[in-house]
């Protein structure tokens, strides 16, 4: 049984209308918590080895073109790929080390207005522990640093970093709930205080629902519904939430400002097991809510404007080792 919690915000996919309670919280490098629940295998691992194993994931989405609605004028395209690295270390029997490493970059295609930006490139490493406390209790705790800047930017002025602690219980082998707190500094903002809720339950013998993430934007946070059709393929549809922070540039007409994108999207999403090492991943969806919003160096409101629900659809795969 499989958790996900993320060390800190969103991007964290990231108001801050995004820690407003969410259903879960996750962000692209999560933590993976093992559950385990009378069974003979080891607490934390996958296996009696003890060995680490690494996951390598590449994504790419396309947010088709969508209007703003509280401007006279002006839509909007957007797309990102990204790549990320994880990895698990056993340190001893009950403890684990969690590392990872995200790359991302966002393409914003804006007509019939002034563009606020045009690309914006975020870095991220993470690292936390995971501590088999009994055989039903499990601790984590970590933290992550961040830079998302756009092009032409200075990429420390982007610089965001934070922490956070949970713990997750084990009430049987089908339903494991969790929780915590964290903390998040924001570009030109107040710093962030945010729950966590983990939800991991087998609702029955092919439907789980789930806060680990398959499909969907490398940041986001939100819940999934899904379907084992097989040993290999699942089905499922997620609601999540996407929340974006990053610095602009002095070029950019808020010059040296911060831009602020939230986007709420459901799809439907098949998962495929392509060899034991690998899976595919193929979503399509509706992004039901979008805002976009640009403020000054000071952190004061410049410009901000929803957009109507537009389609999206993405492809991801991941390999591991």
């Amino acid at each position: 049984m499989m958790l996900t919690v993320v060390m800190v915000g969103l991007a964290s996919t990231q108001s801050n209308g995004l820690w407003t309670a969410p259903l879960s919280f996750a962000t692209p490098d999560a933590v993976e918590v093992t559950a385990a629940v009378d069974q003979e295998v080891a607490p934390l691992g996958q296996s009696d080895e003890r060995t680490a194993s690494f996951s390598l994931q590449g994504g790419w989405v396309w947010q088709l073109r969508t209007d703003l609605t509280d401007a006279a004028s002006g839509r909007f395209t957007h797309d990102r790929g990204h790549i990320r690295l994880r990895g698990r270390i056993p340190l001893r029997d009950d403890l684990e080390l969690l590392l990872g490493a995200r790359q991302q970059r966002d393409n914003f295609g804006f007509s019939d207005m002034v563009a606020p930006w045009t690309s914006i490139n975020t870095t991220q490493i993470d690292a936390a522990l995971q501590w088999q406390a009994t055989q039903r209790w499990q601790i984590f705790g970590g933290g992550m640093a961040r830079w998302a800047s756009e092009s032409g930017a200075s990429l420390s002025g982007g610089f965001e970093g934070g922490g956070a602690v949970g713990a997750a219980y084990a009430f049987s082998e089908k339903l494991v709930l969790g929780g915590g707190f964290g903390l998040q500094s924001r570009i030109e903002d107040d710093v962030l205080i945010y729950p966590i809720i983990v939800v991991e339950w087998e609702i029955a013998e092919r439907l789980r629902l789930s806060t680990r993430l398959t499909s969907g934007w490398a940041n986001q946070t939100g819940a999934e519904l899904i379907y084992a059709i097989n040993d290999k393929v699942d089905v499922g549809v997620s609601a999540v939430f996407d929340y974006q922070r990053f610095r602009l540039s002095d070029d950019a007409p808020s010059s040296g400002g911060v831009g602020v994108t939230e986007a709420l999207p459901v799809s439907f999403f098949v998962s495929i097991d392509v060899c034991p090492n690998a899976s595919l991943t193929a979503f399509v969806g509706v992004n039901a809510y979008g805002r976009i919003k640009v403020t000054d160096a000071a952190g004061n409101d410049v410009w901000a404007s929803g957009h109507d629900p537009v389609p999206v659809l993405g492809i991801q795969g991941t390999i591991r080792f």
